[in-house]
């Protein structure tokens, strides 16, 4: 097949692939099964990458969307899902400029769906405030 040369050809289409999306399946697989065995959890970052658009259309094909996503607004919009191979995330945080941030998480669940202890205390309190003011006690949690 020849190459397509009409102005009304997408450049996207003309756009070569670096080969950048192979490199980072094998880099995947190799930090899969290490998590697989020893459950440490582990992330790519794609953000310095010179991938072409095609790279990132073959990254994306090929690792799929699973059955869970989350879209998040803090500090900007979030996007995070689980690929179609389980324990592999997706996660890219939104700027002003566009994507900020580009990840792939090996893990169970990717640290941002994970609630920080630091913001537990905070939830605690809130909700023991929120108990107060509707029953118009400080409910306090009892040892046994």
């Amino acid at each position: 097949m020849g190459v397509v040369t009409s102005a009304c050809a997408s450049t996207e289409n003309l756009e070569p692939e670096t080969g950048f999306a192979d490199a980072i399946i094998w880099e995947t697989l190799a930090k899969l099964t290490h998590f697989a065995a020893s459950g440490e959890a582990s992330t790519i970052d794609l953000g310095g990458l010179p991938m072409s658009n095609r790279d990132r259309a073959a990254l994306d094909d090929l690792l799929g969307r699973g059955e869970v996503s989350a879209t998040l607004d803090v500090i900007g919009r979030s996007e995070v899902w689980e690929t179609q191979f389980a324990g592999v995330w997706r996660v890219r945080h939104h700027g002003a400029e566009g994507i900020a941030t580009d990840l792939i998480e090996i893990t169970v669940c990717p640290r941002i769906l994970s609630a920080d202890r630091r913001d537990a205390e905070t939830a605690a309190r809130r909700l023991a405030e929120a108990l107060e003011r509707k029953h118009g006690i400080a409910e306090t949690a009892h040892e046994t």
